[in-house]
C-alpha cells in the first residue's frame, strides 16, 4: 500500500492503489524489539566427577540447592519429555541447565547439555559476550564441548497495535480449519506441525509447532505481570523517546503511575527451532553444491555456520523477514496488510547477511551409490531386530559399533567429523520409529491372527 507519512506530527496512514480502504497506524509504536530467549546445545564429554556429586546430592535429598563452579544451582529431576536427566536453574545468574542425555551413554560423547537463557542476561551480555558466558557455564559440567545447535525466539513489542477482527482468517500460513475446544476459544490445524490457537478474548494467537517455526501474539503487558517480569520490561520500554514535538523528553510507554492507566504492549514472537536453524546451514549449502550429470560432486557447497549466539548477528534481520513472510498478514490477495508492512519496512536488526539465500532445506547427500547399500543392511536388520524385541538403543549402538559411521552418517546426508552426537541421534530416532512400524504392523510375532477374531 502506499504509505503517507508526517514526521513532525506522527501522522502514518496506509492507502489502496484506487483508495478503496485505508489504515491509520499513527498510534502504533514499536518500543523494544530483541532475543528474548536463547537456548544452546552442546555435544560434549559428561564431567563424571560433577555429574557424580550431582547424583549423590539428588540421591540424599538433603538440599535441592547444589553448588557447582562456584555458583549455586537449584536441582531437580526431568522427565524424558525433555530429553535430559536433571535441570539446574539459577534465573539470576541467567542460565537453566539441562544435563545428560536420555539417548546417548554417560561415557559416550554426545548431546548431553542445553543451556536456555533469559531474556535479561542477552540484554546484559550481547551475543558476542554470551557465547563466551555460555562456554564457561558449560565447561562447569562437561568436557570436549562441541557447540551443535543454537534455537532463538525473536520479539517486537508493539503498543497501540489493535488486532484486525479477521486477525486468523487473513493470517497467511499452513493451518486452514477451526474448531472450537475447551478452554481455547479456537484451534485450527492440518497437522500437528501446522496447528494454530487462539486463547481468550483475542489476546493471545499462537500458529505453528514449538518444534518448527512458531509464531506468538499476545497481550505483553499481563505476561509480563503473570511472570513477575513487568517492572524489567517497563525499564526496557521507557528507553524508548516519544515522537510527541510536546513530549520529546518523554518516554513513549506511559506506565500508569501520572495518568492511573498504563499503556497495553503487545508482543509479537517468533521462536526458532534449533533444527530449523540447520535447515537454513543446509539451505544455503545445498543452493551453492554443484553435480555433473551422473551426480558426482564437481562444486562443494558454501558451508554457513548458525551454531552459537555469536553466529546468529548477521542472519537476525533475514531470519527475521523470512518469519514475516512465513507467518503473513494480508489485507487482500493482492495488499500485505499495513501492520505487516510497517513492521517490514522500520524493523531493523544487525543486517543481513551478503549474498545469504534463507531458504530451509535437509542436507543432501553427494548421491554415492552406497547408500543403498546402507539402506538395505539397515532396514534388514531392523526387521530382525523387530522379531526378536530388541530395543532401539540396543540396534543403535550395535549399528554404530560396525565400524561404518561414515557410510551411516553420509545415507543421512551428516557430515561425521565433529558430528558423531548428531549421527547417534538421527539413527536412534529412525531405529525407533522404524521398529514401532515393524510392531504395529505385527512383524514382531504371533499376537493373535485374523482367524482368531472370526473365532470369538
Amino acid at each position: 500500500m502506499t504509505r503517507i507519512q508526517n514526521p513532525e506530527t506522527g501522522s502514518d496512514v496506509y492507502q489502496t492503489e484506487r483508495l478503496t480502504a485505508e489504515y491509520d497506524l499513527s498510534n502504533m509504536r514499536f518500543l523494544w524489539r530483541g532475543i528474548d530467549t536463547i537456548r544452546q546445545l552442546y555435544n560434549c564429554t559428561v564431567n563424571p566427577v560433577v555429574f557424580e556429586q550431582i547424583a549423590n546430592h539428588w540421591d540424599n535429598k538433603t538440599s535441592d540447592v547444589i553448588t557447582l563452579g562456584g555458583i549455586e544451582w537449584k536441582l531437580s529431576s526431568s522427565g524424558k519429555k525433555s530429553g535430559y536427566k536433571y535441570i539446574l536453574k539459577n534465573l539470576h545468574e541467567g542460565f537453566v541447565v539441562l544435563l545428560k542425555s536420555f539417548y546417548c551413554e554417560l561415557d559416550d560423547h554426545g548431546p548431553h547439555l542445553k543451556i536456555e537463557c533469559t531474556p535479561q542476561i542477552i540484554d546484559e551480555l550481547g551475543l558476542e559476550k554470551l557465547t563466551n558466558r555460555l562456554r564457561q557455564i558449560g565447561r562447569i559440567f562437561g568436557d570436549t564441548l562441541e557447540a551443535s545447535g543454537v534455537a532463538v525466539h525473536m520479539a517486537l513489542d508493539i503498543k497501540g497495535l489493535e488486532i484486525p477482527e479477521n486477525f486468523e482468517q487473513n493470517l497467511v500460513c499452513r493451518a486452514k480449519r477451526q474448531m472450537s475446544v475447551s478452554g481455547i476459544q479456537s484451534m485450527a490445524f492440518d497437522n500437528m506441525a501446522a496447528a494454530s490457537f487462539t486463547y481468550g478474548d483475542k489476546e493471545t494467537f499462537m500458529f505453528g509447532e514449538s518444534s518448527s517455526v512458531q509464531f506468538c501474539l499476545y497481550n505483553k503487558s499481563k505476561e509480563a505481570v503473570k511472570s513477575d517480569k513487568l517492572d524489567w520490561m517497563e525499564s526496557k520500554w521507557k528507553e524508548t523517546p516519544s515522537i510527541d514535538p510536546d513530549r520529546i523528553f518523554e518516554s513513549e510507554y506511559n506506565d500508569g503511575k501520572l495518568t492511573g492507566e498504563a499503556d497495553t504492549v503487545h508482543r509479537i514472537e517468533f521462536r526458532i527451532h534449533h533444527s530449523i536453524i540447520k535447515q537454513f546451514e543446509n539451505g544455503q549449502f545445498n543452493r551453492t553444491q554443484q553435480f555433473d550429470a551422473q551426480g558426482n560432486l564437481v562444486k562443494a557447497g558454501e558451508l554457513v555456520h548458525i551454531r552459537e549466539p555469536r553466529d546468529l548477528k548477521p542472519h537476525l534481520e533475514g531470519l527475521w523477514l523470512y518469519c514475516l513472510n512465513n507467518f503473513r498478514l494480508q489485507h487482500s490477495t493482492s495488499y500485505v496488510h499495513p501492520i505487516w508492512q510497517k513492521i517490514e519496512e522500520d524493523i531493523r536488526w544487525f543486517g543481513v547477511h551478503e549474498g545469504m539465500l534463507y531458504v530451509r532445506d535437509q542436507k543432501k547427500s553427494a548421491g554415492i551409490a552406497g547408500n543403498r547399500n546402507v539402506a538395505m543392511m539397515i532396514g534388514n536388520m531392523l526387521r530382525l531386530a523387530a522379531r526378536r524385541g530388541l530395543t532401539s538403543q540396543h540396534c543403535t549402538n550395535q549399528l554404530m559399533a560396525l565400524g561404518l559411521e561414515s557410510d551411516i552418517a553420509n545415507y543421512f546426508g551428516l557430515r561425521l567429523f565433529g558430528n558423531a552426537g548428531e549421527v547417534y541421534q538421527c539413527l536412534f530416532e529412525f531405529v525407533d520409529n522404524r521398529l514401532r512400524d515393524h510392531r504395529l504392523n505385527g512383524v514382531t510375532g504371533h499376537r493373535y491372527e485374523l482367524d482368531d477374531y472370526h473365532a470369538a
